[in-house]
């Protein structure tokens, strides 16, 4: 058991956030569900549905229920996750002004609405799309909180993995719901996040004040326990992988070579800098790297949808 596993621990944590009201400011919801990440997430999901629905008829009402659905779910499960790492939330420079470990709002509040906002999204599918969509959703919420955060984040470096699988399901359910089945597209854009997600937070966990702050915690990721030479290593191997997949995705949708030509030059351009940092590792570097991770992710869904749109059958 590590210290911050301890009772004493946790006593004095929860008792330094005792002066916590139980009703809470809407503009505090915006930093508990990770508003970026949350719509990152969902980006993925609105542009896969309509990738895959673009040539067989879309449903307004499947689009809009599917979005809201996987919003509530993607924002129930991050609250989790912020109840789950308030421990270690205080502990790290990057996330101590965080609502919870600044005593804003009330530890028991944050879990109640987690499972609220959670169960409302995979019901609203379950209802109003279809019920493998929903199954998707739900198994996304289940390796985000349970597996990765719960089981896996503070006991290896792997945990990225299966948090990678929980970030990847939001595009398979917005594949699947367009016809009710799982589709070798859908797999394709949700294999294509997971291996985005390691170039994106490794990367992130590089810069001095977050590895650090890592360690603070006792929070094994890559960098912390492996050298920073595998870390980029790994970051390269991601990078490779994720245009692998892109182009299979082009190529199963049957999209012109010509529409994708700027996604691939995206692409290479990010190989290019991973490399790079591989030989020379620079801070300025890896910084540029972690923001073009996160514009590489919508860039690509995006270019995707305008290859289906100018490739028609």
């Amino acid at each position: 058991m590590t210290d911050m596993d301890s009772p004493e621990y946790l006593h004095d944590y929860e008792q330094a956030t005792v002066s916590t009201t139980t009703t809470t400011p809407f503009f505090l919801y915006g930093e508990l569900i990770k508003s970026k990440q949350t719509f990152l997430l969902l980006y993925t999901t609105f542009f896969a549905y309509l990738i895959s629905a673009w040539w067989t008829g879309i449903s307004l009402s499947v689009f809009l229920w599917l979005n809201v659905g996987v919003f509530f779910a993607i924002s129930g499960s991050t609250l989790l996750n912020m109840y789950i790492d308030r421990d270690i939330d205080a502990l790290m420079e990057r996330t101590r002004d965080r609502p919870l470990p600044m005593g804003k709002i009330s530890p028991k509040t944050v879990l109640k609405h987690g499972f609220l906002f959670t169960i409302a999204g995979i019901l609203a599918i379950a209802i109003f799309v279809d019920l493998l969509t929903s199954v998707v959703v739900f198994l996304g919420a289940f390796f985000d909180v349970v597996v990765y955060s719960y089981l896996l984040k503070r006991r290896t470096r792997f945990s990225i993995i299966f948090g990678g699988i929980a970030g990847g399901l939001p595009a398979l359910a917005g594949a699947t719901a367009v016809s009710a089945s799982i589709t070798i597209p859908g797999i394709l854009m949700g294999l294509f996040v997971l291996c985005w997600i390691p170039l994106h937070i490794l990367t992130l966990a590089l810069l001095p004040k977050n590895l650090e702050g890592y360690r603070n915690a006792q929070v094994p990721m890559w960098p912390v326990i492996r050298s920073k030479n595998q870390t980029i290593k790994v970051i390269t191997l991601s990078a490779i992988l994720s245009t692998i997949l892109i182009a299979l995705t082009g190529m199963v949708l049957e999209i012109r070579f010509l529409p994708l030509i700027p996604l691939f030059a995206f692409c290479f351009y990010m190989i290019w800098m991973s490399l790079n940092n591989l030989r020379n590792p620079t801070q300025i570097r890896t910084f540029r790297i972690f923001k073009l991770a996160s514009m590489l992710m919508a860039f690509a869904f995006l270019w995707l949808f305008i290859g289906v749109i100018a490739s028609p059958p």
